[in-house]
């Protein structure tokens, strides 16, 4: 018999990241969209939450995690999650920032994991902010970096194609985990009713050869 058990299929390409490879500039009048297209299975988990690291800003910048279906050259529909506006400093360093999604269910499809300053930039510094990179687009096979030169203008965002670079972004999702069926029982080994049912029958037999030696008939 086999029974489902949860397959590790996490979204991380953090573990092969150097530390120092990075895709820039982003920020206000810099690139104000960086994202990450994703594949969501069939039978996925909902997702908890995605993260990116970014940092390396000239000015702090403040900017919004969002989720949109993708249709393989730009965003589509309504926006299906939008965070708090979350604020990086300036900084010499990376900091690993995390939108929490409270638990979305995505249906099997493609997606756009993003940050944009497009609803925040009003009379922001500029700022320019580098993005942790990988370096190819094979570190994720579901999919790959993609960005917009939208400004303070969100409405382009699903109207206009947008660009893209053959880069996996230093990204991690939390979730969209696929219950997988795995074999319960060591390979060879019988099932527990099985083993119950042997169990059994040895009682039996052991009973009858305990009659057999009270009355003589083995040697």
């Amino acid at each position: 018999m086999a029974s489902l058990s949860t397959a590790q299929a996490q979204i991380n390409t953090i573990p092969g990241w150097n530390g120092s490879g990075f895709i820039s500039s982003f920020g206000v009048t810099n690139t104000a969209t960086y994202g990450e297209t994703i594949s969501v299975p069939t039978g996925a988990s909902p997702l908890n939450s995605f993260s990116f690291e970014i940092g390396y800003c000239s000015n702090s910048v403040t900017f919004r995690g969002e989720i949109y279906a993708w249709d393989g050259s730009k965003a589509t529909g309504p926006a299906l999650f939008e965070s708090a506006p979350q604020t990086v400093p300036a900084s010499s360093s990376y900091q690993l920032v995390t939108f929490n999604t409270g638990g979305l269910t995505l249906t099997p499809g493609a997606y756009v994991l993003f940050a944009s300053t497009s609803r925040d930039q009003g009379d922001a510094p500029p700022s320019s902010c580098r993005w942790g990179s990988v370096g190819n687009n094979t570190a994720y096979a579901g999919g790959q970096f993609v960005y917009m030169n939208n400004g303070p203008d969100p409405t382009q965002w699903t109207a206009t194609t947008w660009n893209f670079i053959a880069q996996d972004l230093a990204f991690a999702v939390d979730g969209l985990v696929v219950a997988a069926p795995v074999v319960s029982n060591a390979a060879g080994a019988p099932a527990a009713s099985t083993v119950s049912l042997l169990i059994g029958f040895a009682a039996l037999a052991g009973l009858g050869l305990f009659r057999l030696r009270r009355h003589g008939h083995v040697v």
